[in-house]
């Protein structure tokens, strides 16, 4: 079996994967979180549903020319990813584990600023150095303050919504050097506790609030009005995929690879979760070419295969 292939994405728009039921003192339609953590996700099972059924549209515009019949094109290319996701007669070779928040955006007096934790950080990127390329430590104990590690004015305390917090340099202020597909985009980003990022988080999503229209009258249907939450836009998020080429030892790992990743631009424009007609769910996902632990181990035992 291969290590986990780490991925990460940026949300282009809201994102709501409903959880189909209601929370006290919460919105009508509430999205999906993790029972320890109470942080919101995406469930593998979400992320494998959509890129299965993109990963089948790209079979069927690329490995079907010879079929002129959509039907048969259709048929053709439901086969071929079989043979990766799985049906209900044979196990498949892919495991999708759940996406992660990693980077948090929420708006302060010093604009809008990513949160994230100790953990995440150090699983997700594994090394945190700064521009000179030493390694930046983060202390074990993280209080309830926000460590600026990227451009934060630390000289004075920073909002998030509702809640205060002093802010702290970690060493003598170094500032963190991200990959430069991360580096980008994010400007300013703090470390906060697990237990405040989980409540910073859950206070600041974006929920929305909408009503059915009557057909007949075109007006709001007495009754209809409902709100909802979803992951706001500029979030960024991870997930980790495994391949398990010891059940199918003829496929190629890297072509399968490229299919996954053939997906995304259908991920980017027709996004995954629910809401996609209100304008919810585009995603951009990619992988960071400098994350050694995310990439090559992946590509170590593709050539231990062969």
């Amino acid at each position: 079996m291969n290590e986990p292939k780490k991925y990460f994405g940026i949300t282009l728009d809201p994102v709501h994967i409903g959880a189909g039921g209601y929370r006290l003192g919460r919105v009508d339609n509430t999205i999906v979180r993790d029972p320890a953590t109470d942080v919101p996700k995406i469930p593998g099972t979400s992320l494998g549903g959509a890129i299965r059924e993109f990963a089948t549209v790209y079979t069927m515009k690329n490995a079907c020319q010879s079929k002129t019949d959509e039907k048969e094109k259709r048929k053709y290319a439901e086969e071929e990813v079989k043979k990766y996701f799985g049906d209900e007669n044979r196990q498949g070779v892919l495991r999708f584990y759940d996406g992660q928040i990693i980077f948090f955006p929420v708006s302060s007096i010093q604009g809008t600023v990513w949160i994230t934790t100790k953990e995440l950080l150090e699983y997700w990127l594994c090394e945190i150095k700064d521009e000179k390329g030493e390694t930046i430590t983060i202390p074990e104990e993280i209080k309830d303050e926000a460590y600026a590690i990227k451009g934060i004015n630390s000289s004075e305390p920073l909002n998030f919504g509702w809640l205060i917090l002093d802010t702290q340099n970690i060493n003598e202020g170094k500032e963190i050097t991200l990959p430069p597909e991360l580096d980008k985009f994010l400007k300013r980003i703090v470390i906060v506790s697990d237990k405040l990022f989980s409540h910073i988080v859950n206070d600041n999503l974006e929920v929305r609030t909408s009503v059915r229209i009557d057909p007949e009258t075109g007006t709001a249907a007495e009754g209809a009005l409902f709100t909802y939450e979803a992951i706001p836009r500029g979030t960024i998020l991870g997930f980790e995929m495994v391949i398990d080429i010891d059940t199918r030892k003829g496929d190629d790992v890297k072509s399968i690879v490229n299919l996954i990743e053939a997906t995304f631009p259908y991920l980017k424009l027709l996004g995954l979760g629910g809401m996609g007609t209100r304008g919810f769910g585009r995603v951009e996902f990619f992988t960071l070419k400098n994350n050694k632990q995310s990439n090559n181990k992946m590509e170590g035992n593709e050539n231990d295969k062969s």
